[in-house]
């Protein structure tokens, strides 16, 4: 798929998505993005291999509530967040070893997470956005404690 070159329409399923997951990213750990091509283009990538919105979402869920998980920590401070949803082979140039595929390990460890951190991450939401994140957490059953 060829990157894009230009801002996609504000009403392009993909670009909300890739709206939905900063906003979560920035709030839930505190950072200061702006949706950008990158990210669109890493969703637009996903949707097209057959990834769900649900899949996207689960994995942005599971790297803020896998316990003990250095994803969490590089998220919170400078690792992009498109890299979430890598989920193409590949070799890593420097080490050799075949690239991990992020989207496939966070949307199949997601019964790993912890709900208190899970609830945790719910209550620092915006209501508006509480509120739809807790009835997307419940239909794909990932649960949570809310304090």
């Amino acid at each position: 798929m060829a990157k894009t070159k230009t801002r996609p329409d504000n009403n392009d399923p993909a670009w909300v998505l890739a709206e939905h997951l900063v906003k979560f990213t920035n709030v839930s750990l505190g950072r200061k993005l702006r949706p950008s091509r990158a990210l669109y283009d890493a969703v637009t990538e996903a949707l097209d291999a057959g990834y769900t919105q649900d899949d996207l979402r689960v994995a942005f869920w599971s790297a803020v509530g896998l316990p003990n998980h250095w994803i969490r920590r590089a998220l919170r401070e400078d690792l992009s967040p498109e890299v979430l949803l890598r989920f193409k082979g590949g070799t890593n140039p420097k080490s050799g070893v075949p690239a991990k595929r992020w989207l496939d390990e966070l949307v199949a460890r997601a019964d790993e997470t912890n709900p208190v951190l899970i609830g945790q991450t719910l209550s620092r939401l915006p209501q508006q956005m509480r509120d739809c994140e807790r009835e997307f957490l419940t239909k794909v059953g990932m649960s949570f404690d809310e304090e």
